[in-house]
């Protein structure tokens, strides 16, 4: 090795330099890697380890020697995140400028709870959102809007503009985004169609918080993932808007809140998707309207490619739910049930929840052995796995901690 060429170097730095947490950057998602995907629009609510466990592998590296150090300065924004109390927060367009700018960034979040820092932090970052694909890296974008607001209008208007041209050589135009995730829009509305012509290359988009969503066409030729989060009182506002939206590459498919017939879903939009959705996610709020207590009767024939359905603990505790009528041929591809928590549950009693969710599906279960069921609370990065719902009464098979499942 102490002859390999200084690229071949850079490389090895930059490999331990990245973070076990987003596979974006290297390969589609997966079944089993989808859980890792719907928790990554609020990990910045739940946990900044990930952040701080990189931060410390760069200071560790720069220790090696003059060169490695120099080489992971020239790296410093590789993973970049701007809070209320950043010092960066005071940089405004023209000290950017006058430093030439900040180095290269593939992973840029931004984390807003005051009102008045809303437009200078997405001014700023706005800079990094417009570089040309030639000189940017920058792969994935989270904005989260805490208790800031931004008034009523949109705030991809600061970000990118409000520029409507449908030119992809277009400053405004970004091809190099794979993912982005915007939380915490609770008084703020959100433009689809705007987000189709500004980021083309797409492949997973969070949308988590919405309350006034347009009715405005999304067109993504790229997309693979999609999460969507909307006030239970506007979902008929977003099922009219998902009858114009066109997202060919749809493989995996979150719902928060859904709260409408699965059958007026799958007719406006899931079906033309359905044979190639390998994950489905459908969640519900107490309270509110509880779907899928039974599944539509051509369920499973449409829907050949799905490996993973996922469903709230409140559809499956329902006192309505006896296991499901319709089943999976044994043929079926279908290998995982996911059923996860909203409820405010302490640590020391999750496990307790946990045995006590596994018995009662386990109870109603229709399907052929060898599903597994994965159970997880939705605001923690932690899973049980067991291999079999109708296997050992004791769950002795249980697995926690699972963050990536393993492939069959």
């Amino acid at each position: 090795m102490e002859r390999a060429s200084v690229e071949v170097w850079q490389q090895i730095l930059l490999k331990v330099m990245e973070t076990n947490d987003w596979p974006i950057f290297t390969t589609s998602c997966t079944p089993y890697t989808f859980l890792g995907f719907t928790y990554l629009h609020n990990w910045l609510e739940r946990d900044k380890g990930p952040y701080l466990d990189y931060l410390a592998q760069r200071r560790r590296l720069r220790l090696v020697c003059r060169a490695w150090n120099e080489f992971v300065l020239l790296t410093s924004h590789r993973w970049l995140l701007l809070e209320d109390h950043s010092p960066m927060c005071k940089l405004d367009s023209t000290t950017i400028r006058a430093k030439g700018g900040v180095g290269p960034t593939e992973i840029l979040s931004t984390e807003i709870f005051q009102n008045e820092l809303v437009t200078p932090i997405l001014t700023w970052a706005s800079h990094i959102l417009k570089r040309p694909a030639s000189q940017s890296p920058l792969r994935s974008y989270i904005l989260y809007l805490g208790n800031a607001h931004t008034m009523g209008y949109n705030p991809l208007d600061l970000l990118v503009g409000t520029t409507t041209t449908q030119d992809p050589a277009c400053t405004n135009t970004n091809t190099t985004l794979r993912l982005l995730s915007i939380s915490g829009l609770s008084n703020n509305s959100i433009s689809f169609s705007q987000i189709s012509r500004t980021f083309t290359g797409l492949r997973s988009l969070f949308l988590s918080g919405l309350t006034a969503v347009p009715q405005q066409p999304l067109t993504l030729a790229h997309l693979e993932v999609l999460y969507v989060q909307v006030m239970w009182e506007k979902w008929e506002d977003l099922q009219r808007s998902f009858e114009t939206w066109h997202t060919p590459a749809l493989r995996h498919v979150r719902l928060s809140h859904f709260r409408t017939q699965l059958t007026d879903l799958i007719d406006c939009f899931l079906g033309r998707y359905a044979h190639q959705i390998e994950s489905l996610v459908l969640s519900a709020v107490k309270g509110y309207y509880l779907p899928c207590l039974d599944l539509p009767s051509g369920f499973w024939a449409q829907f050949t490619a799905l490996r993973l359905l996922g469903l709230s603990v409140l559809t499956l505790q329902n006192t309505e739910w006896s296991g499901w009528s319709v089943v999976p041929p044994p043929t079926h591809p279908c290998r995982y049930l996911l059923c996860h928590f909203y409820c405010p549950v302490e640590s020391a009693e999750l496990d307790r929840a946990v045995e006590w969710v596994v018995n009662y599906i386990r109870a109603r279960w229709t399907w052929d052995d060898g599903v597994k069921l994965v159970v997880g609370h939705v605001y923690a990065d932690q899973f049980y796995v067991v291999k079999n719902i109708r296997g050992d009464p004791s769950i002795a098979n249980m697995e926690r901690n699972v963050r990536v499942l393993p492939e069959l």
